[in-house]
């Protein structure tokens, strides 16, 4: 690739940095997972991507050229903006595959106990390859002493638990990561544990609530 681009587009070896990119761009373009699941409307980024560089990279090569009293284009610049643009979309695609459909497939409202009262909260729960990612935005919870933290648990209709993260003190949002959908374990909810060894729920709830379709 890098022979046939020199000898046709350059007419000179490409710089070290030049090779360097095209190195880049070629190692990024044939990795697998940058192409899985590619979203709808891939082919007009890619096109206008390509064409926002073809016509930035001139115009702002000619006014530097310009400036220095001599008015040359150099296609090597403008073919780095292409592949720049090219990297972008790339990295964009490979980006949203990772994090999936960006729509909660459950949400719900938490309330609070009497632990505190003060709290408040809302979760979403995302699917994607990992298993789910649920997000809640808590707020009023507040900062617990050495040893203590909180914990998520999403419990089905059994009462069987599954923990899903612990974290301190909140007012924003905690990611937490479950192998089981809010389908089979609708109930989430946010307990305060002790560190002492024991990986069973305290009881001690603070926040409480289900999860649903969206």
């Amino acid at each position: 690739m890098t022979d046939d681009f020199t000898a046709r587009d350059l007419g000179r070896p490409l710089t070290p940095d030049e090779a360097t990119d095209a190195e880049f761009l070629t190692a990024l373009l044939a990795e697998p997972s940058t192409w899985i699941e590619p979203p709808a409307g891939l082919e007009d980024s890619v096109v206008q991507a390509i064409d926002n560089a073809t016509v930035v990279a001139p115009v702002a090569t000619l006014a530097s050229a310009e400036a220095r009293g001599h008015r040359r284009f150099r296609r090597g610049g403008a073919w780095l903006a292409v592949a720049a643009a090219l990297v972008a979309v790339a990295v964009g695609v490979g980006l949203s595959t990772t994090r999936g459909s960006e729509h909660p497939d459950f949400k719900g409202e938490l309330a609070a106990t009497a632990l505190a009262p003060g709290a408040r909260a809302a979760a979403d729960m995302y699917k994607n390859a990992a298993g789910f990612r649920v997000v809640l935005d808590a707020h009023g919870l507040p900062l617990l002493p050495s040893g203590e933290y909180y914990q998520g648990w999403l419990k089905n209709a059994k009462g069987e638990l599954v923990p899903i993260g612990t974290f301190s003190s909140s007012d924003g949002r905690v990611i937490m990561w479950s192998g089981v959908s809010a389908k089979e374990f609708p109930t989430l909810s946010v307990t305060i544990e002790s560190a002492d060894g024991n990986q069973a729920s305290s009881g001690r709830r603070v926040l409480v609530g289900d999860l649903l379709p969206d």
